[in-house]
């Protein structure tokens, strides 16, 4: 279900099971895949290009944080993303939580089942992990590469969703 107050682009990809409610913004080439809920009911919710928002996840906003997610993001499984900003390029691994006020930087890997707590900052290049969250080392170029290629790669996953109907 989409209902929203905010501008979508025409190429985005949005599976029909996932909700999409309130001020709630997408860029052009992004996905959205099955049962991802984004609610911008409290606040803005502003997911850049070719970012993709997988499976089960939660994009939601406190009445002071809009959540703010950049170009070519990846969002992984079941993970939840809270009125936070997520920089360029940056990949949330399945099951991470990324709570208010935290800024993550661009080119960061935040490892799977990670807990980025209230107005934490993390540093662009960072490998981040724990619970709660710390950075761990500096990503390589190889690394920084590759998040790129996984957000590029759900573009063609989400054309490939629309061309056998599952997209709205």
């Amino acid at each position: 279900m989409t209902k929203t107050t905010g501008s979508i682009a025409a190429s985005t990809n949005i599976v029909k099971e996932s909700v999409v409610m309130g001020d709630v913004s997408i860029g052009a080439d992004s996905t959205i895949l099955f049962y991802a809920v984004l609610r911008g009911d409290d606040n803005k919710i502003i997911i850049g290009k070719g970012t993709n928002i997988q499976d089960n996840c939660t994009v939601h906003t406190s009445k002071v944080d809009p959540t703010i997610v950049g170009d070519y993001v990846t969002v992984g499984h079941n993970a939840i993303l809270h009125g936070c900003t997520i920089g360029d390029n940056t990949l949330i691994g399945m099951g991470a939580t990324v709570m208010n006020g935290s800024v993550i930087g661009k080119n960061c890997l935040i490892a799977a089942g990670s807990l980025v707590l209230e107005h934490q900052n993390i540093p662009d290049g960072s490998m981040v992990m724990g619970r709660p969250a710390k950075v761990t080392r500096a990503l390589t170029e190889e690394e920084i590469a590759g998040l790129k290629e996984s957000a590029l790669s759900y573009i063609e996953e989400g054309k490939k969703l629309r061309e056998e109907g599952y997209c709205l």
